[in-house]
């Protein structure tokens, strides 16, 4: 007994999706994925927050892990001030830039540095099975532990992420991780469709 609470209390915060699906510590039960797809030539940056729970089975495929669970999904995307497609819908615009909603699905902050941060007003259901893309370049793809702690680990990663991947200023990095941090605490968690 003392051994399966050691090594609870060792499991980490967050870890590397795809090193944790290497060594098997892939959080089953519930757990959070949070991936990135950033340019690094512009700070254009598309994240996607998804929580699952109840997996049956995780299988990688040729371009990532897909999950065979129910899972809820979550779309933040940064727009550099000289982005020249503001006007377009994020859905169509081209692949590398696309989120699957339209403006008004979507919050909006505009920053100091006249960047704009769109995210999710409420998740996507996925009800039978997700796929998560292997990152490459300047992405990644994290997994985040249902710790007590969790949406203060998440808040934090979007900041700092926001602040020096994306280049927001700090207080509107703060601002937007607070309110995406929440929904995911609202609407992400692991109550009503994930229980039994």
């Amino acid at each position: 007994m003392a051994k399966k609470n050691t090594a609870a209390a060792n499991t980490p915060k967050v870890i590397s999706l795809f090193d944790a699906y290497a060594s098997d510590q892939l959080p089953k039960d519930q757990g959070y994925i949070v991936s990135s797809f950033i340019n690094s030539n512009t700070g254009y940056s598309i994240y996607e927050i998804i929580s699952y729970s109840g997996v049956k089975a995780i299988y990688p495929d040729s371009g990532g892990l897909t999950f065979q669970s129910q899972g809820r999904k979550l779309h933040v995307l940064i727009e550099p001030a000289s982005y020249p497609n503001k006007s377009i819908e994020p859905y169509l615009r081209e692949k590398a830039d696309q989120i699957p909603l339209r403006f008004k699905e979507l919050n909006k902050i505009t920053a100091k540095n006249q960047s704009t941060i769109y995210f999710s007003k409420k998740p996507v259901e996925s009800l039978s099975s997700f796929t998560v893309s292997r990152p490459v370049g300047f992405n990644v793809s994290f997994v985040f532990y249902n710790k007590p702690d969790i949406y203060e680990t998440l808040g934090k990663f979007f900041e700092q992420s926001f602040t020096n991947d994306a280049g927001l200023p700090m207080s509107d990095a703060r601002k937007g991780a607070g309110e995406i941090a929440s929904i995911v605490k609202k609407s992400m968690n692991f109550q009503g469709i994930y229980e039994d």
